[in-house]
């Protein structure tokens, strides 16, 4: 379900209102007291939820459920499931996922502002936001409804932090845009569409965020920062992301959807990854590496795409010599 701090519930949706949204073909509707009053990602579903598919679904045995293929129909029905059928799946999902929840307006209204807490002159507070002890809220910033921020915090101008919780004594730089939606696009034979986000941004305590920092919510369920992070400017860190505690990121780090970051890690500057990978704990990325493949504990890795560093030096010793480049070339000259 999602958080009622951020959304509001609309009314539930028959299946025959579904099949209008979504342009899916339910076949055999469901009896009249079957509703759609929740979204759920397909490894997730439950009664009254609605998923989509694009590949073979597994161990699905409730819910709504869009399919691409109809001939992976019959068994989800046959499970208990209501199945819809049509070419672009997450497109129709889309359609009718936006009319299961809306976001909570920005409004003004009653906040929870603790009054230790300095709110300057141009900071804009939602209806339902809380500020916690000692906090510091600096010009032009924009707190969302429902969103929390912890005692100690420091918000730095212009920040804007909407579907978000802010740990103890995190400092959340200038310009940085907390809890916008991810880059979901789902693509039909002629459309694209934006494809909603039901969950949250949760920053730890201890957190250091620099400026001009984007960090979107998740699709379903939560973006994730542990305690202690250092993370700093121009990074952006897309939906779903579970970063570990006292990870820290140079300039320019670019982390792609659903990616997991273990506890202590090292990025430099200007390192990536693709999407769905599995960083372990203490890894360093050198910099301007490209992960796009799952790295254990405690390695060291470089290069684009990203393999153990000792291998990407290697690489770069032997093209160095079959080129006839000295060991003196690259090294950084004097200019008056």
């Amino acid at each position: 379900m999602a958080d009622p701090r951020f959304y509001e519930s609309a009314r539930p949706l028959s299946l025959t209102k579904i099949e209008t949204l979504s342009g899916a073909s339910f076949e055999g509707l469901a009896p009249d007291g079957f509703f759609v009053d929740d979204v759920a990602p397909i490894t997730a579903t439950k009664t009254g939820s609605l998923s989509y598919a694009e590949r073979r679904p597994t161990d699905v045995k409730a819910g709504a459920v869009i399919l691409a293929k109809p001939e992976f129909a019959a068994a989800l029905r046959d499970a208990g499931c209501h199945v819809g059928v049509t070419e672009h799946p997450r497109v129709a999902f889309a359609h009718a996922a936006a009319h299961v929840f809306t976001e909570r307006p920005l409004e003004a209204g009653a906040a929870d502002i603790d009054p230790t807490a300095t709110i300057h002159d141009g900071a804009f507070i939602a209806k339902g936001a809380r500020i916690g002890s000692g906090a510091i809220i600096e010009p032009n910033v924009v707190i969302g409804p429902g969103v929390e921020i912890g005692s100690g915090a420091l918000i730095r101008a212009n920040a804007v932090i909407s579907f978000a919780t802010i740990g103890a004594d995190t400092e959340i730089g200038s310009c940085t845009v907390i809890g916008k939606t991810g880059f979901a696009i789902a693509l039909g034979t002629e459309e694209r569409v934006k494809v909603p986000h039901f969950g949250r941004s949760i920053i730890g305590s201890g957190v250091l965020i620099g400026a001009s920092c984007s960090i979107d919510r998740g699709l379903f369920g939560d973006t994730e920062i542990g305690d202690n992070c250092q993370i700093d400017n121009f990074c952006q860190i897309a939906h779903n992301v579970r970063i570990g505690s006292g990870t820290v990121m140079a300039a320019f780090a670019g982390i792609s959807g659903s990616t997991t970051i273990g506890h202590d890690c090292l990025f430099a500057g200007r390192c990536a990854t693709t999407d769905n990978i599995k960083i372990g704990n203490n890894v360093t990325l050198l910099a301007d590496s490209a992960a796009m493949y799952d790295i254990p504990d405690g390695e060291k890795w470089a290069g684009s795409p990203a393999m153990p560093a000792r291998n990407f030096l290697r690489q770069i010793s032997q093209l160095r010599r079959l080129s006839g480049i000295k060991g003196a070339q690259g090294k950084k000259t004097r200019r008056d």
